[in-house]
């Protein structure tokens, strides 16, 4: 049973994962830290898109402190991380590990899923101006 799944359609080298269920620490630490850990020894920089929709149930705090740490720890291999979701509750997190992230990281309503990943992948953002009538 996945919690985080990766998303295979990704632009290239940019990572996806999309949250199914209940999502807890172990989850991040087995699924999602390994893969970023490799991009990182490999020397690219971090382009990574979270999709956070209707199958997901509970996202554990303790998930989001391991993401934290792991953002703390690796702040400088982040260059985009995309937060797509309609859930309101998760504004306050992405305002907190923008903080962290010196790189660029936005939220995206999943209705927009496209757009968020071609932002991570590095589109011209100027063509596609993000709206801001939540």
């Amino acid at each position: 049973m996945e919690m985080f799944k990766q998303i295979s359609d990704m632009p290239a080298g940019t990572i996806g994962f999309e949250a199914h269920g209940d999502v807890d620490d172990d989850d991040f630490e087995e699924i999602v830290a390994p893969l970023l850990r490799r991009e990182i020894a490999d020397g690219r920089k971090v382009r990574l898109l979270y999709l956070l929709g209707p199958q997901l149930r509970d996202y554990e705090g303790d998930a989001v402190k391991e993401e934290m740490k792991f953002a703390a720890r690796h702040a400088t291999a982040y260059e985009r991380v995309a937060i797509v979701s309609d859930e309101s509750w998760l504004r306050p997190a992405l305002r907190m590990l923008s903080v962290l992230v010196p790189g660029q990281l936005r939220g995206f309503p999943v209705a927009q899923l496209q757009s968020a990943k071609a932002w991570v992948a590095g589109a011209d953002e100027r063509e596609q101006q993000p709206d801001h009538d939540g």
